[in-house]
Parts: structure tokens; sequence; C-alpha cells
């Protein structure tokens, strides 16, 4: 009996040495170089406008045998890594022009046998009279199917694209008209709302939205005649409109949203229903209980919800939590925010 307690307390401070090493372990993300000089290059410098929801953090990847997580994090800082890139790149002929990235979102996810990799960015190059035009814009995810080592083939495939992104644009001039200095580039989240519909109109279109770009662009794809609501709660669901005279249940299957009487709907799957959005400095949020798949574009990366917040990465199996969650302006995502907790 002696010699079982014993046995028991040695495996019970293992495992609690296992979950302390588990909550301490980090692993380190580095660009690769690229081998190969450009042909030609227009830059010599790029800077980097770090507008990441947690610049702390990476994401989340697993390691050893028990693939355990550990925080992603650069293993020096990003702006110094993306200005080697550009120095490897550019050969002897290398012009002096400027770049500047505004980095909205670089973060990692693994499940099962794929990896992820999620990138957001504006590039921005520098015109001769010292204000700034946009050369570029990426909205990423990669999905990548490892063979062997997830974590290894995700980074690397993550890496090989930065570097890809800036070699492209490196080798073009800006031929874009439309000069910002770079003051309103360290703002250019606010900037692009200004030419989005949704965010700048004094009322918003009733209809029923198919997707993100109809909504922000206020082009509804069908009327609404009626909607029947959750009992006195914000939720709606059931939609109709009126066909030949008749009226008739529109099916909630691939619509993203709809406004009714001037407010703001989002379809939520998993509740089967629309949940009301309302509008807060210039952003919309929402409550509600979000589970997709990991290679659909409806959910985005929040570095603080590695496993449950990123695009198609549910909260849980069986996510039973309400969150707070943000309508992303660049492309409607859902940016998952805080946990709501239950009034009871």
């Amino acid at each position: 009996m002696k010699n079982y307690f014993n046995r028991l307390l040695f495996l019970s401070a293992l495992c609690f040495m296992v979950m302390i090493s588990a909550q301490k372990q980090s692993e380190e993300f580095t660009i690769s170089l690229p081998t190969k000089k450009l042909e030609k290059s227009y830059y010599k410098t790029i800077k980097l406008i770090d507008r990441r929801v947690d610049t702390t953090s990476l994401g989340t990847v697993r390691k050893g045998l028990l693939n355990n997580p550990a925080n992603l994090v650069a293993s020096k800082p990003l702006s110094d890594q993306f200005q080697e890139v550009l120095n490897s790149l550019n050969g002897e002929n290398a012009e002096n022009g400027t770049l500047v990235l505004y980095l909205r979102q670089l973060s990692f996810a693994e499940m099962a046998v794929h990896g992820y990799c999620y990138f957001q960015a504006f590039l921005f190059s520098k015109n001769e009279d010292g204000t700034y035009s946009l050369l570029d814009q990426a909205n990423q995810v990669i999905d990548h199917k490892a063979k062997s080592d997830v974590t290894k083939e995700i980074l690397q495939k993550g890496s090989e694209f930065l570097v890809d992104f800036i070699a492209t644009n490196a080798s073009k001039k800006n031929s874009s008209d439309k000069h910002y200095t770079y003051e309103q580039i360290k703002d250019f989240d606010r900037i692009s709302k200004e030419s989005i519909s949704i965010f700048h109109t004094s009322e918003l279109k009733d209809g029923v939205y198919n997707d993100y770009q109809s909504l922000k662009n206020q082009q509804p794809n069908k009327d609404l005649s009626r909607v029947k609501f959750y009992g006195n709660a914000p939720k709606i669901v059931r939609i109709y409109e009126t066909v030949n005279g008749e009226e008739k249940e529109i099916k909630k299957d691939d619509i993203y949203a709809i406004i009714y009487k001037g407010e703001l709907y989002i379809y939520l799957s998993i509740e089967n229903l629309f949940t009301k959005a309302e509008k807060r400095d210039n952003d919309y949020y929402f409550v509600g209980k979000i589970k997709t798949n990991p290679n659909a574009s409806n959910l985005m990366v929040a570095p603080a919800f590695p496993y449950g917040g990123s695009i198609g990465v549910s909260f849980t199996s069986n996510p039973i939590t309400p969150f707070e969650i943000k309508i992303d302006y660049f492309n409607g995502d859902f940016i998952p925010i805080r946990e709501v907790q239950n009034k009871r």
C-alpha cells in the first residue's frame, strides 16, 4: 500500500510538472531569408506599423510528444525581420525607396494534421513628395495539411508567403494617384472605413445580404417583407419576402446578414437565427455563439483565443458560452472580444 501511494504521489507530481511546463512553453518564429536576389527592387527600407490585436503573440502551436500548446512568439522584432528579408532580396542596384507595412494580423494555429496561417496587411510605398500610396493589400488564409511535423511545416509555409509578398511588391512601383500622410496611414483602419458605406451612411438599407461585400456596399440581394422575432429577444428566427403577390419564407442558409427597420442582424449558423448588432465607436458588435470549420472565412484569429477564435476554429468542441464579437470591417470576419457571462 505504501508503494502504491508513493507511486501515486510521484505520478501526481509528474502531472503537475507537465502542466506547469506546458504553461511556460513557447516556440519562436523566424521568417526564413530568401536565397535568391530580385532582378529589380525599388525599395531599401521597410517600416512596420503593427496593429495586431495582440502584438506579443503570433498564435499557438503544439510541442512535444503530448502536443502541449505553446505560445508562438517572434524570435526578434518583426520590424527587424521584415527589413532583413528586404535586405536579402535586394541586389547592388536596388533603389532607395521606402515601404510601410500596416500589419493587421499575422497568426498561426493548429488543429489535428492541419496548420493555419492568417495574414492581413496593407502595404504602402513612399512617394517623392513624402506622401504614401497604397501598393498592395493582403487577406490570406493558408490551410496546410502536414505530412509529418505540423508546426514546422506551417511555420515554413507562412514564412514563404511573407517573403513572396515582399518580393512581389518590392519589384513594382506604385501607380496610385491617391496619397496619404504618414499620420493617416498610422490610422488607416479609420481612413478605410470612410469609403465603406455601412460605416458612414446615416441610414442602413433594409434587405437580405448574402455576403459581407453586399452589406458593406449597402446593396441588398433581396427585399424583406416581414420577420419573426424570438419572443422579446433581439433575435430573428424567420424572414419573409413577397413574390408575385404571395409571401414566402426565405431560407437562412448562405445569408450573411439582414437589415430590418434600419437595424443590422447577423446570421449565426449554430443558433440558426439572426442576432442584433450594435454600432459602437464606428464598429459593429454582437453577442453570439459561433462554431465553424477551420477553413471557413467567417471567424478571425484573435491571439487571446488561439483555439477558439480563429477563422473557423471553434471556441470549444461544443460551444455553449456566448462571446461579444466585432465585425472586421476589412473582410467581414468575426473577431471574438470577450466572454459574456450568462445572466441568471
